[in-house]
């Protein structure tokens, strides 16, 4: 059964009620709109595609408008790449100035694939995106760089404490950084990979976050293990089944403002 791709120049619908909104806005206000809406389109349909015409028709705006703020959609991912990157700096720094604990591990994992949620399209399309724009790959690199030092840090202080044994030879260390960040990064490629009918819940996300932490749960020290693991699964049974993200144009419990989505663009 084949899936209908989009032809250039498919026409979308519009909404009336964002387009009055859109009558009322400032050039400043467009300019964050666009990347707003841009998110969620590519989110949901991927960014291969969602054209600019899209999204200035999802946004009532003329693609005039548009281009005063972006020249083209590979200026707007770049726009949208820095959320992402500073979401990751503001919540997965290891702190130095007390001891970590087993809540901090769950943490630091948690939100580390709860971001890639949020962003979910750039970490689907990583291949396609990088070989388009070779600035937008540095950076990535430069946010990878910084996480795989955050992770080694990490260990070197469970170490320290005592919670988890250096591997042997030493050298590996370095390996199991890199494991878990493979891990990290394919996550959503995985999962969009291995399912006839995408519909992702919040336990797949805290599942993601339990293979990320397994990577290197064997060098720790049983009860310390135990403990994080514990967080992954009370966090899996309390939102498991709460939430369903159906990002190729599904309806979630968001009711009347999912259908009027629907509704403001069609793109197969």
């Amino acid at each position: 059964m084949g899936t209908k791709r989009t032809e250039p120049g498919e026409r979308l619908g519009r909404s009336t009620e964002r387009g009055h909104a859109s009558t009322r806005e400032t050039p400043v206000g467009n300019r964050t709109r666009i990347i707003e809406a841009s998110l969620e389109l590519f989110n949901e349909h991927g960014a291969h595609a969602v054209s600019t015409n899209h999204i200035a028709a999802y946004l009532s705006i003329s693609p005039g408008n548009l281009y005063y703020h972006f020249a083209n959609r590979a200026e707007i991912i770049r726009a949208i790449f820095p959320q992402a990157a500073d979401a990751v700096y503001a919540s997965l720094p290891v702190s130095p100035d007390r001891e970590i604990t087993a809540a901090d591990v769950g943490r630091y994992h948690m939100t580390g694939i709860e971001t890639l949620w949020r962003f979910r399209f750039f970490f689907r399309d990583l291949d396609e995106l990088f070989s388009r724009d070779p600035l937008l790959a540095e950076m990535f690199r430069e946010l990878q760089r910084w996480l795989m030092g955050q992770f080694e840090v990490l260990v070197e202080r469970l170490i320290q404490q005592g919670q988890m044994r250096r591997p042997d030879p030493p050298e590996d260390l370095q390996r199991i950084a890199t494991n878990a960040f493979i891990l990290w990064t394919n996550w959503i490629r995985y999962l969009t990979s291995t399912r006839d009918k995408f519909d992702v819940h919040y336990g797949d996300i805290a599942d993601g976050a339990l293979h990320s932490f397994l990577s290197f749960a064997p060098y720790l020290e049983p009860g310390f293990a135990e403990e994080v693991r514990a967080i992954f699964d009370a966090r899996s049974r309390k939102r498991s089944g709460a939430e369903t993200v159906r990002p190729r144009g599904g309806r979630t419990a968001g009711g009347a403002a999912d259908k009027r989505r629907s509704e403001a663009v069609r793109v197969p």
